[in-house]
């Protein structure tokens, strides 16, 4: 779980959590959210949330059970080619947006996909330092080394 000094910034997700989450598979994202097909007037109007898992996965997303998702980032997701072909879409978008339905009202959920800042490299104490160096001039106030031969 992440800290809050690793919380990315209001209203955005992590690039790397999102790399991360498609690495490990649509299957493996499937297994934190439950959905059941959704049907309007006899036709599939998108997924609704029965369950999502775990909670703490889920407690910075305003989505919940009986939410109705109908598509991501524009994209159909009805058939499950077109719900992978959203997921899998995610690694290169700017942006996350899910259009869902609760109690009968339309609504977006959209995050910024942004990268961490790169951090300054930790600094060691004994770590040996290059450093520029200026050729040093003789020193006037001693004689140069005589060869004792």
């Amino acid at each position: 779980m992440e800290t809050p000094v690793d919380a990315p910034p209001p209203g955005s997700i992590w690039r790397e959590d999102v790399l991360s989450a498609i690495d490990e598979g649509f299957g493996y994202f499937l297994q934190r959210v439950e959905v059941e097909p959704a049907f309007a007037d006899g036709e599939f109007s998108g997924f609704e949330i029965s369950q999502l898992r775990p909670h703490y996965f889920w407690e910075s997303v305003d989505l919940q059970a009986g939410d109705v998702i109908h598509s991501v980032n524009g994209m159909p997701i009805e058939r499950d080619t077109e719900a992978f072909a959203a997921f899998v879409a995610l690694k290169d978008a700017p942006e996350l947006r899910v259009s869902f339905s609760r109690a009968g009202q339309k609504r977006e959920l959209v995050y910024a996909i942004v990268a961490r800042k790169a951090s300054p490299a930790p600094s060691t104490p004994n770590a040996p330092v290059s450093l520029p160096v200026a050729p040093s001039a003789p020193n006037k106030t001693t004689a140069p080394a005589q060869d004792a031969g």
